[in-house]
C-alpha cells in the first residue's frame, strides 16, 4: 500500500510540473477579449475565478467502495464475503473491504459543459449592450460605446481517475483516488458597436461591423487529489452503517479548471441495509469544510439503492444532491455596465449571477463480474436540473476493478 501511495504522489508530483510562461485556460477569457479590443476588468476577473472554481467542483468522483467485500471469519480461518450485492458506483456503502485486502479501480469519464443556469455556453450574451469608455492616445476619455456583447464558451475534459482502497482494519479502509485530467477550453467573442456617446453621456444610434476574436488551448495534469477513510460501525440487526472522513488536497491547477484551489476536510456519515437479500438501499450526507473560507462551504447528499438481478450482474440506481452555502461569486462582483431602455446601468456581466445553488443529479449504473473478483462497471449522470454549470445531456462513466 505504501509504494501505491508513493508511485500516485509522484504521477502528481511530475503532472503539476507546468512551465512558468505558460498562459492558463483561465487567461484565454481575457486574451479572447482583449482580440476584439475589450480590456478586462474587475467583473471579467470574477467572472473567470467563479467558472474556474465552479468546473473543478463539479467532476463527479467515482465511489471508494470496493464492489466486493470480505470479513475474516476465525473459527473458520477464511475470509468470508460480507458484502451483499455488488455495490453502487457514485455512493459509499457502509461496508469496509476486509483486514489486509485491497481493491484498485481505473476509471475513464467524459464532463462536457454546456449550460449555465439554463443558458446555453455557445449563446451567453445580455439583451442590452455592454457600455464602454473611450480614451485618445493620451489616455483621456473622449466618449463611450455601447457594444453587443457575445461570448461562446465550450468546456470539455477527459478524466482517467486511479483509486486504491487498503483494509486497515475489518472496520476500516483507507482510500487515495487521483484523477489525471486533459482538459479543452475554447472561447469565442463577438463584438458589435450599437450605439456612441460623447463626454455628455447621450448616447445616440451608430451601427459599427462586427468583430470576432477566439481562442482555444489544451491543458493535461492532475486533478485535486482524495484521501478517504471510512470506519464501519457496529451493526443495528439488519442497519449498517460507517463514519467517513474525506482530505482533498488541492493538486490541481485551479487556472486550468482542474482543481478547487483549496484544501478541504469532509466529515460524511453513510447508512443502509438490505432487503430480500439482493437489494440494498442506501443513504449519505457529508458536508465539503473548506478551510480558507468555510462560509463557502458545502453539502452533499445521496439516496439510491442496487440490485443483483443475478450473483454476478446488478444495477444500481441513486439521486445525488449537492447545495451550496451562499452564492459562489459575491452580489455585484460580476457587475457592468449596460445601456437599458431606463439608461445605464449595473446588471450581471453575461447575465451570469452566480447566486447560491442546488444541484440534483441521478445516476444510473451496472456492474458484471468478468473473472473471480474482478468486474466491469459503467454508469451515466444525468443533471435533474439546470443551476449552476452544468452537462445538459448525459455523463458517461466506466471503468474496471479488482479485489485482491
Amino acid at each position: 500500500m505504501r509504494t501505491i501511495i508513493r508511485v500516485l504522489c509522484l504521477i502528481a508530483a511530475v503532472a503539476t510540473v507546468v512551465p512558468a510562461e505558460a498562459r492558463s485556460l483561465r487567461d484565454q477569457l481575457g486574451t479572447a477579449s482583449e482580440s476584439v479590443g475589450l480590456q478586462g476588468g474587475d467583473a471579467f476577473d470574477a467572472l473567470a475565478d467563479t467558472l474556474a472554481n465552479t468546473a473543478a467542483r463539479a467532476l463527479p468522483v467515482v465511489s471508494a467502495s470496493a464492489g466486493i467485500t470480505y470479513r475474516y471469519n476465525t473459527e473458520l480461518d477464511v475470509f468470508e464475503r460480507s458484502s451483499d450485492t455488488l455495490g453502487p458506483i457514485f455512493m459509499e456503502r457502509p461496508d469496509t473491504i476486509g483486514r489486509s485486502k485491497f481493491n484498485v479501480n481505473v476509471s475513464w469519464q467524459y464532463v462536457e459543459f454546456d449550460e449555465y443556469d439554463g443558458q446555453n455556453l455557445d449563446n451567453l450574451q445580455r439583451e442590452d449592450p455592454i457600455v464602454t469608455r473611450v480614451v485618445d492616445g493620451s489616455g483621456n476619455p473622449v466618449g463611450f460605446t455601447a457594444n453587443r456583447l457575445q461570448y461562446r464558451l465550450g468546456l470539455q475534459n477527459q478524466i482517467v481517475a486511479f483509486s486504491a482502497t487498503y483494509g486497515i482494519l475489518d472496520d476500516l479502509d483507507v482510500n487515495l483516488t487521483l484523477p489525471l485530467i486533459a482538459t479543452n477550453f475554447k472561447v469565442g467573442v463577438t463584438t458589435q458597436q450599437e450605439f456612441v456617446a460623447g463626454t455628455d453621456g447621450i448616447f445616440t444610434p451608430l451601427t459599427g461591423s462586427p468583430i470576432t476574436g477566439r481562442s482555444t488551448q489544451n491543458k493535461f495534469g492532475v486533478g485535486d487529489m482524495l484521501l478517504r477513510f471510512k470506519y464501519q460501525l457496529p451493526r443495528l440487526s439488519e442497519m449498517r452503517s460507517a463514519a467517513g472522513l474525506v482530505f482533498r488536497m488541492p493538486t490541481g491547477d485551479e487556472d486550468n479548471f482542474q482543481g478547487t484551489g483549496s484544501f478541504e476536510v469532509s466529515p460524511s456519515f453513510y447508512v443502509s441495509t438490505v432487503l430480500w437479500k439482493r437489494v440494498t438501499p442506501y443513504a449519505n450526507a457529508a458536508i465539503d469544510l473548506r478551510t480558507d473560507d468555510v462560509a463557502n462551504s458545502e453539502a452533499r447528499y445521496s439516496v439510491g439503492f442496487d440490485v443483483d438481478v443475478f450473483p454476478r450482474w446488478n444495477l444500481s440506481f441513486a439521486f445525488l444532491g449537492r447545495s451550496e452555502f451562499q452564492r459562489s461569486a459575491k452580489a455585484g462582483s460580476t457587475d457592468f455596465l449596460y445601456l437599458t431602455p431606463q439608461g445605464p446601468q449595473q446588471r450581471p456581466l453575461l447575465g451570469l449571477d452566480f447566486a447560491r445553488n442546488d444541484f440534483f443529479d441521478a445516476s444510473f449504473g451496472t456492474r458484471v463480474v468478468v473473472w473471480r473478483q474482478i468486474m466491469l462497471f459503467a454508469n451515466i449522470l444525468y443533471a435533474l436540473n439546470d443551476a449552476g454549470l452544468r452537462n445538459n445531456s448525459v455523463i458517461p462513466t466506466v471503468g474496471v476493478e479488482g479485489t485482491f
